[in-house]
């Protein structure tokens, strides 16, 4: 009993001992906490690479595949052009006729203080730009037998705008056109509307006369050269160029295209590399790969292949380890700021140049 009164408290050398116990279990908690918070931002990053890398990869890819499609109009001499060439708009529109059939692949390899729109891209990074003709009806309506006249019956689910330019074509001729009104939605001034009952397809027009519509383009015509019937299509010319420049969160893919000017399209891709693979003996097989550099728009029409390299990067640091880059022109770029990296390398055919 007396020695349990003498028991006062600890001894110094046992707290010691105690808060160092203590300590080494919380490090081993901590060291465990962290861990785990490493892995899961880890995790996070490589999903978000993977997410935007296959997204921006898949996308070019389609994208490439379907350039320099025009239908199946013959030449661009089979071609009547409707629009009015001294409507002060008609420059762009100008610019869309003469690409009918010419120029569907372009590019710039290594670029340096270029600007597409307000947009500064990244120097050493390759530009690509496709050019061709959308459905605009998307596979899923078409024309229906029209007379030779300024109204033309389309399916319903034909996606046009009173204001666009189109390309009406079947595989003998071909018009290009602005439409001016659409059944159901207005159209320009003086526009000439002409309704249906219907429901399974809509009245568009092409008159000729002022149209209000910022940007659109008049007609100076509207006699088409033929009747068109369910063996019609209806495109929408279009120009798209894809390049890297920063964005919100660092270098991201973006696009320009006709319409709708410059957009940031997928963050967090760092570089974009491509060579094109050039048909230049005629056969329809790959003789070679090139970059951009040097090439004329006669050697562009030559290319039938096209091999994309992207660089996907995470958002945030995650203390990933350095990576070192081969890009397609055999150059290195080291990556030493912590951010996790995938390198995505794809080709893909022109399906409409060259053998399928």
């Amino acid at each position: 009993m007396k020695l349990l009164a003498r028991q006062r408290g600890l001894s110094l050398i046992e707290l010691m001992i105690a808060i160092l116990l203590s300590a080494l279990l919380l490090w081993g908690v901590l060291q465990i906490f962290d861990s785990n918070r490493n892995t899961m931002q880890m995790q996070t990053a490589f999903a978000r690479v993977q997410e935007s890398g296959r997204f921006a990869m898949d996308l070019m890819t389609k994208e490439i595949r379907m350039a320099d499609y025009w239908g199946c109009v013959p030449d661009e001499s089979a071609i009547q052009n409707h629009l009015d060439t001294n409507d002060s708009d008609y420059a762009n529109a100008q610019d869309l006729y003469d690409q009918i059939g010419v120029d569907g692949v372009l590019g710039e390899d290594n670029v340096s203080g270029l600007t597409i729109g307000t947009v500064n891209v990244l120097d050493g990074t390759d530009t690509l730009t496709l050019r061709g003709a959308d459905d605009a009806c998307g596979g899923a309506g078409r024309m229906v037998p029209s007379i030779q006249a300024a109204a033309l019956h389309v399916s319903a689910s034909c996606e046009v705008d009173s204001g666009d330019i189109v390309l009406l074509t079947n595989c003998q001729s071909g018009e290009l056109m602005t439409i001016t009104s659409v059944q159901g939605e207005g159209g320009c001034i003086n526009s000439g509307a002409v309704n249906n009952s219907n429901a399974d397809k809509k009245t568009i027009t092409h008159n000729t006369g002022n149209c209000n519509l910022n940007g659109a383009v008049d007609n100076a015509t509207q006699a088409l050269q033929r009747q068109y019937g369910a063996d019609a299509r209806i495109l929408k010319p279009y120009e798209r160029t894809y390049f890297i420049a920063e964005g919100t969160g660092g270098p991201s893919l973006y696009i320009s295209a006709t319409g709708t000017g410059v957009q940031e399209l997928v963050p967090g891709i760092d570089d974009m590399q491509i060579l094109y693979g050039r048909d230049n003996d005629g056969d329809e097989v790959v003789d070679g790969w090139t970059s951009a550099a040097g090439l004329t728009a006669a050697q562009m029409e030559e290319a039938i292949a096209i091999k994309i390299q992207l660089v996907a990067a995470s958002d945030s640091v995650v203390r990933a380890d350095d990576l070192t880059v081969t890009d397609l022109d055999g150059a290195d770029t080291t990556y030493s700021d912590g951010k996790l990296r995938k390198v995505y390398l794809s080709t893909a055919k022109v399906r409409n140049r060259g053998r399928m």
